[in-house]
């Protein structure tokens, strides 16, 4: 395809005569919308009331996610994901853990999140007191989400990195060796 060589310097110099005149008005127009955004977001996250995960005597931040209210919905957030973030907390998956509000919610609900799978696994978990929630049988690095609707309708969820282990349930010591004594005779050790 032949282009004329006249076009080739008119064609830089329009863009250059464009991005000028838009220079004048366009980047003021987007600098007081950008404000406005960023304005409205921190709004917005000053009016969320903030929710504390507490574990043994520990109390660890949880971030808002996603805000619905009258102005709609707004995404603050992504969960925080193993592969780039170290887990807020450790916890057996039998203990029990409470949820601190600031505003107290009339609803609340509370999953165990596993964003890394193949397909998202989503798992409600064992509600124990009105804030107060166990991970069950859940085990690995999971993304606790509570969700929370206050009595404006203010509807907001919080995530938070958890490790959740196994319990000790008491039977690691089936597979070790001891000496016997009299008749007894050593449990042999199938576990391994």
């Amino acid at each position: 395809m032949y282009i004329p060589r006249c076009y080739l310097i008119f064609i830089p110099a329009a863009f250059v005569i464009i991005a000028v005149a838009f220079s004048h008005y366009g980047l003021v127009i987007p600098l007081v919308f950008a404000a406005d955004a960023n304005q409205s977001i921190n709004n917005t996250l000053s009016q969320i009331p903030p929710v504390k995960f507490v574990y043994a005597n520990h109390t660890y931040d949880m971030l808002p996610f996603v805000v619905v209210d009258q102005d709609g919905v707004k995404k603050l957030n992504f969960p925080h994901l193993a592969d780039q973030y170290k887990p807020i907390a450790q916890i057996s998956s039998d203990a029990t853990f409470n949820l601190e509000f600031s505003t107290k919610p009339r609803e609340v609900n509370a999953f165990g999140i596993d964003y890394d799978a193949d397909t998202t696994e989503v798992n409600p978990l064992t509600k124990v007191g009105k804030y107060q929630y166990s991970f069950g049988k859940l085990n690995g690095i999971l993304t606790l989400e509570v969700r929370a609707i206050y009595d404006d309708g203010k509807y907001v969820t919080y995530t938070g990195l958890i490790k959740i282990n196994k319990p000790s349930n008491g039977l690691g010591d089936l597979g070790q060796q001891s000496t016997p004594s009299g008749n007894q005779s050593a449990i042999p050790d199938i576990f391994s």
